[in-house]
């Protein structure tokens, strides 16, 4: 027996079907205008996921000088979510034609800390290794240089600062809310009952 859930999220396109495999998938049946719209309904679980891991990386890195190894292990897991949480952020936005000076920064710090840490062995191409060390300023003797603060992060040479993040993420909130609003009212997204 099917259970029915209180609350979640549904997200349709009119006239465009994901499970028939009888229909081709192809960008002519997505229009371009829709697409940001779609896109920001889905950023948005990613970016207040983000919001929550800052304050849950805080919470850690307030006590590293009370319990210092126990506390790197909970500031290293917290950053990895916040930057994969970041990187998904930065490609909704980049989609939705925004830029920021961050989006680069954020991918490359979600790469060293899920990828390179673990010696890519799902991925046979070093190259893209080698491009994120060098514009993160990594030291080629080291496996992960990331360091913790309560207040910013440091991965090889770049200092990400907490305040920072928290701009972006309220900049990213005002590209996605305002993509929304103007969907709202052209009658292109409605919120279930």
């Amino acid at each position: 027996m099917a259970r029915k859930m209180s609350y979640g999220i549904k997200v349709s396109y009119p006239g465009f079907s994901v499970t028939d495999l009888e229909k081709e998938r192809s960008q002519q049946k997505s229009s371009v205008e829709a697409l940001p719209n779609l896109l920001s309904s889905l950023a948005l679980p990613y970016l207040f996921g983000a919001k929550t891991q800052i304050k849950r990386y805080e919470n850690s890195a307030s006590l590293l000088s009370k319990r210092s190894a126990l506390s790197t292990m909970e500031c290293l897991h917290e950053v990895s979510a916040l930057f994969e949480d970041l990187n998904t952020v930065a490609m909704y936005v980049k989609k939705c034609n925004q830029h920021h000076k961050c989006h680069w920064l954020f991918r490359d710090i979600c790469n060293h800390i899920r990828h390179t840490i673990r010696e890519d062995f799902d991925v046979e191409n070093k190259s893209i290794k080698n491009e994120t060390a060098k514009r993160l300023g990594l030291d080629s003797k080291l496996q992960i240089n990331i360091g913790f603060d309560t207040d910013s992060i440091k991965v090889g040479e770049k200092v990400v600062e907490l305040v920072d993040v928290k701009a972006y993420l309220d900049w990213a909130e005002g590209v996605f809310t305002e993509i929304i609003d103007r969907a709202k009212k052209d009658g292109a997204f409605r919120e279930m009952e």
